[in-house]
Order: C-alpha cells, then structure tokens, then sequence
C-alpha cells in the first residue's frame, strides 16, 4: 500500500527544510541521518566516560550509597557537608544517632528526611523586621549599662532567643527585649 504523502518537514540535524513522505522522517538526507547517529553515539560514550571518571575520582562515594548506616565521614561525603556541621546537627538533637563506643553511626533515612524538611517547618527563626537605630542597644552599651561580662551576655543572648542585627561593623538588639531581660521599666 502505498500513498504519495508529501509533507514539509524541517530536517533535525541540519535545519533545513525538507518533503518527506512519510509522517515520522526526521532527517532529510541519509547522510543527515548517519551523522545524526555518530553524534548520539558520540556524546553517549562522553557522557559514559564522565561518568567513569567521577567514580574513578570518589570510589567511595558508589559504596556509601548502598549503605543503610553512614558514620559521621561518610555522612559528610555524601551529603557534601562538612563533619563539624553534622556534630552540631547532632548536639542540637535534630538527629537520631547510635553510639558504638567512640564510633557514631547515623542512618541514612534519618539524614534524608532531616535534609527534606522544607524552610517553613525547620527550627530556624522567622526573620525579624530591623526596629531601628533608636529603638537598639549595641552590644557594648548593653555592657557598660548593666555591668554584664560579653560572654554572659552572649549566652543570655543565646538562651533568650534574642535576634540580633548586624549594622555595618556594628550588632544590634532591641532594647525591649534588653529591657524585659533586665526588668527595666520605662520612666
């Protein structure tokens, strides 16, 4: 059975157009056609390759994985994060460790989900608007004005969950929240 179909088709490798006969030519010349096949071939062994030399590059990598339970280095690697990220993450208890004498082991589902959570529902605060200048105490006048060592009140910063802006060279809180800590009531 045969039809004299012509349809005006543009040609995939060289962009010119073309009548085909058929519905599903994609190329207007044989020639097209191989060169077409020489290119896919040719990016598929590039891309094979690149492959290959990533792996060559981690070989570790592939192994960790197919591992259930990571240590802390194989965590990192992994998750390209650095070992001391991972500790802290650890010591704020937003994730499940077992201890195997000094060895730490951590499941990979556990660093999954801990890196799915979206922005919304994570522990970190909203930020806050900037009060303004007038409505802020710098750091150090917050210790010249209640007597209070930096490291005390770094930690009664820390503990309050108090925010602190950042204005140049210069850290700011608010003077409400300052106040409220030192019981200083407005005049």
């Amino acid at each position: 059975m045969s039809t004299n179909i012509k349809i005006t088709r543009i040609c995939e490798f060289c962009q010119n157009e073309f009548i085909a006969k058929t519905t599903k030519t994609q190329y207007c010349s044989l020639k097209c056609s191989s060169r077409a096949y020489k290119a896919r071939t040719r990016k598929s062994k590039i891309d094979e390759s690149n492959r290959q030399t990533e792996i060559a590059r981690q070989p570790h990598l592939e192994a960790v994985k197919t591992k259930d339970f990571l240590s802390v280095n194989q965590a990192s690697l992994l998750f390209g994060i650095s070992r001391r990220t991972i500790y802290r993450i650890i010591s704020r208890g937003e994730l499940d460790i077992a201890k195997f004498g000094a060895r730490t082991v951590i499941r990979k589902c556990d660093m999954d989900t801990f890196f799915s959570i979206p922005l919304e529902q994570s522990l970190l605060r909203p930020v806050q608007e900037f009060p303004g200048l007038e409505n802020c105490y710098t750091i150090t006048q917050i210790q010249q004005k209640f007597g209070i060592s930096p490291g005390a009140l770094y930690m009664l910063i820390q503990r309050q969950g108090i925010a602190k802006y950042s204005v140049g060279k210069f850290n700011y809180v608010a003077k409400k929240d300052i106040d409220i800590i030192f019981n200083v009531r407005e005049k």
